[in-house]
């Protein structure tokens, strides 16, 4: 999925050749920064710096207030219809455009705009101090020419009303709309109190535009206890230079896949924003493609100044036939008048349309056993989501063991390691959903935990897939008794041009009942354990066109037992306990494109009390083959999640037999096969 944010440059204001002051648009609760363009985490000025996002530093931690010397805007700008070129940051959140540094400090205790305490011509978040041992004054000029925006931003910055926590507060000025910003980022308060601040723009000692509740305005994110660290929770107020339309709406973004299936609907979802001052009840969202195609959806609601809404296009649009599609999104009509400044109403989304097929979803969990979590989020979540979660063959799960906490997981490997450092995984229990990680933070209960779980699942298992992939794999023992070999043959078949980007097949072999007796959290037994990735963590090279397919064979020679913390771990391969997945997935954005597991051919098993059976195709669809290797007398059970056997049958001697699976609900199955006695299971998935 990808998001269009509307230029900065068509949002250029006219209106401040004609204006008289300021008019103020709150964005309360936003989720997101004004125009987007500043995505950097929410962290103290010794993090930034430790990343090297490149930000300045305009103050450091005091216990009185200062001004800074005299910084530099990176861009032209009008403050009230004057140019300006130079300013000076107050340590407690107040910006001045001034000649020179004022004689006098505004002091840490806010007060009503307009005040004496403060020099004219400031942008005001007046009411913080930097007494705290973090506490720092940053900036930083994000996008570029002539679209940029300039932040000032206190940094974990302290307050006597917060009481012991901090908060981040930004003052933004932003080039060609000559637009200011005040944005509420991050707060926490160990005592549950909030701040207090006076927050606007003063132009004398007799002229200010103040925002609500000043000089006792409060941050809108504590709430989120200080753990959202990005833009999610934050909110802004917006200053305008100029006289405030009647109608102004702004389509702020539109997020729409890159990719569309035929067979899809895209409904191109948007932020759209009534910038006027006149409630809207009324406006159309337009599309019109380069085949043709045109389209309205119109809206009928409240939306008030300052307000946002979100629309999708209904019906939406649907490619006509596979290839390149430039599509142009607009709002018009608002309250049937027209659009006072039409400039920021368009925006245009370039896709592909391709052929898609089923997508089968793909969990990847990072556990360990010396994790103490991980015991319950496998009971509760994981292993309780794969008993209960019955559809269409989903989902398929690998587990990598970690080493986290220290000493970790002892099965933990090389290619563990490489895929935990590949999604930037630091802490387990994780669950990443088709390459995407689950998102925890507001997780309450086991039941939260668990809905969680099922809804990315949903998600995940309904995202349009444009590759698709066969595999089986061979276990083959008769290199000797204390080895085996398996070996993975997969074809890749892409409806997309996959010849321009960074995509990999991943083949990941696996022991599917992982006993482990040393664990400390009480967990013993793990389910779908990763042990060797084919032929390494980064996979194989693809490079396919629309079109075209193509097949790969990777094999690995395991030692049967293995050391702790080696290549293999504990890995029994005494037994055909072993299972293989195969996915693609784009290694320039992490995203899984589509997953399948292989099926399974045991060779080389005579000396041991298993059965020698060819079982396939898995999934299957009608029917499901099983080959056996001699005339023998067979005998097949399978069995659903809940335990429940919904086929028996004795055949007596066979060589094999064609099972009928058409009346079999689509899902997740056990398969019992037995052979002169001998028995094995596997797992089978069903799709209609």
């Amino acid at each position: 999925m990808k998001k269009y944010y509307l230029s900065l440059f068509l949002m250029a204001m006219t209106l401040g050749l004609m204006g008289q002051g300021y008019y103020q648009l709150p964005a309360i609760n936003a989720g997101f920064n004004p125009g987007n363009l500043n995505n950097d985490p929410e962290q103290p000025e010794a993090f930034l710096a430790g990343n090297n996002l490149g930000y300045t530093s305009v103050l450091s931690s005091s216990t009185a207030d200062a001004w800074s010397s005299a910084q530099t805007l990176p861009f032209s700008f009008n403050f009230n219809g004057n140019a300006v070129t130079t300013y000076f940051v107050a340590s407690s959140g107040v910006v001045t455009f001034s000649s020179a540094a004022p004689s006098t400090t505004p002091g840490f205790t806010p007060a009503l705009l307009p005040s004496a305490s403060i020099p004219n011509n400031s942008v005001c978040a007046w009411g913080m101090d930097l007494t705290g041992s973090n506490d720092a004054v940053v900036s930083k000029t994000f996008g570029t020419a002539p679209n940029r925006q300039h932040w000032i931003i206190w940094a974990s910055a302290s307050s006597s009303t917060l009481g012991a926590g901090w908060t981040y507060w930004g003052i933004v000025f932003e080039e060609t709309s000559d637009n200011i910003y005040i944005v509420d980022m991050r707060s926490y308060s160990q005592g549950g109190t909030n701040v207090a601040l006076s927050a606007g723009i003063q132009i004398n000692g007799s002229t200010a535009y103040t925002v609500a509740g000043s000089p006792a305005l409060t941050s809108q994110n504590t709430a989120t206890g200080g753990s959202q660290s990005d833009a999610l929770d934050n909110t802004y107020y917006e200053f305008v230079y100029g006289t405030q339309p009647q109608y102004d709406l702004t389509l702020v973004s539109v997020s729409a896949n890159e990719i569309a299936g035929l067979s899809s609907t895209e409904t191109f979802e948007a932020v759209v924003r009534n910038k006027g001052s006149e409630t809207i009840t009324a406006f159309n969202y337009n599309f019109d493609d380069n085949a043709g195609n045109t389209g309205t959806t119109a809206f009928s609601g409240s939306l008030g100044t300052g307000d946002f809404t979100t629309i999708t296009m209904n019906p939406g649009w649907t490619a006509p036939a596979a290839g390149s599609y430039s599509i142009d999104l607009d709002v018009s009509d608002p309250n049937n008048n027209t659009d006072a400044n039409p400039g920021d109403n368009s925006v245009t989304v370039n896709l592909q349309a391709a052929q898609d097929v089923p997508r089968r979803f793909l969990a990847e969990e990072f556990s360990s056993s010396t994790c103490p979590p991980c015991k319950s989020w496998n009971d509760n979540v994981y292993n309780t989501a794969l008993a209960n979660y019955n559809k269409a063959g989903n989902p398929l799960v690998v587990k990598y063991q970690v080493p986290i906490p220290s000493p970790g997981d002892p099965s933990h490997n090389p290619d563990s390691d490489a895929r935990r450092s590949y999604y930037g995984v630091n802490a387990a229990p994780t669950m990443l959903a088709n390459g995407t990680e689950v998102d925890y933070s507001a997780v309450q209960t086991w039941g939260d935990a668990l809905a969680a779980y099922q809804a990315a699942e949903q998600a995940g298992g309904s995202e349009p897939a444009f590759v698709s992939l066969n595999g089986y794999a061979t276990y083959d023992r008769s290199s000797g008794s204390n080895s085996a070999d398996v070996t993975v043959n997969a074809t890749v078949t892409s409806n997309l041009d996959l010849t321009a980007g960074n995509y990999a097949l991943q083949m990941v072999v696996m022991q599917n009942n992982y006993v482990f007796n040393g664990a400390t959290n009480g967990d013993f037994n793990y389910k779908h354990v990763m042990r060797k990735m084919l032929p390494n963590p980064n996979g194989t090279a693809l490079s396919l066109a629309a079109g075209a397919s193509a097949s790969f064979t990777e094999s690995y020679n395991f030692t049967v037992g293995g050391v702790s913390g080696g290549s293999t771990g504990n890995f029994n391969l005494w037994n055909n306990d072993v299972e293989v997945v195969i996915f693609v997935e784009d290694r320039d954005n992490g995203q899984i494109m589509n997953a399948n597991m292989a099926g399974m051919t045991w060779v080389g098993l005579e000396d041991e009390n298993v059965v020698i059976a060819n079982i396939y195709p898995n999934p299957a669809n009608d029917v499901l083959n099983i080959e056996l290797a001699e005339e023998q007398d067979l005998s097949i059970s399978i069995i659903d999640l809940s335990g429940k056997t919904v086929m028996s049958k004795d055949f007596g001697l066979s060589m094999g037999e064609v099972i009928n699976t058409s009346d079999l609900n689509a899902g997740m199955y056990i398969l019992q096969v037995v052979t002169d006695g001998k028995m094995a299971t596997q797992r089978i998935a069903v799709t209609h």
